[in-house]
Order: C-alpha cells, then sequence, then structure tokens
C-alpha cells in the first residue's frame, strides 16, 4: 500500500529568483483577479478585505472562460497591461 501526504511543500528558496517582484505595499495600486470561475465569491471576498485593508487604485476581476484550461493569452495580457500586481487562483 502507498500511502500519499497531502502537506504541500514550498519551493520559495528554489523558485525565488524566478517569482515576480512584491511591491512593498498595495495601498494605490491595480490589483487584478484572475478567477477560474468556480469561486467567485471567494475572489470577491478577497477583494473586499483588499480594499478595504490595503486601499488600491483600483480592482480588476477577470474569469476564465472555461475551469478546465488554461486562461486565454488575451486575457491575460490584457489584465497584465491593466493591473501592478495580479491574484491567479482558484476559489475551491
Amino acid at each position: 500500500m502507498k500511502v500519499l501526504n497531502p502537506v504541500g511543500e514550498t519551493r520559495y528558496e528554489e523558485m525565488k529568483d524566478r517569482l515576480a517582484p512584491r511591491p512593498h505595499t498595495l495601498e494605490g495600486k491595480v490589483i487584478g483577479f484572475v478567477d477560474d470561475g468556480a469561486g467567485q465569491a471567494y475572489f470577491d471576498r478577497i477583494a473586499e478585505l483588499l480594499h478595504d485593508i490595503c486601499r488600491p487604485a483600483a480592482i480588476v476581476k477577470r474569469v476564465k472562460p472555461l475551469l478546465s484550461s488554461p486562461s486565454p493569452q488575451a486575457l491575460l495580457e490584457d489584465i497584465r497591461q491593466r493591473c501592478d500586481v495580479v491574484v491567479v487562483g482558484t476559489g475551491i
């Protein structure tokens, strides 16, 4: 029998040089969200909290057309051009 460990592992030290630069603050920044379509309420709540706590200039939301496929390049390019930082993830 093979037992799998469900605990995720971080590879930050290995990947830190490949990560996009992080701003020191989100105040005055345009924050983008790319939602996979499964967790709109989840991302709406995060956006609400960020708005109240970090005072961004704006929040831009986009939803992928299909849950099971990658984001279209045009969607990613659009949000990249409009935003200072982008959160991409799943709401499940």
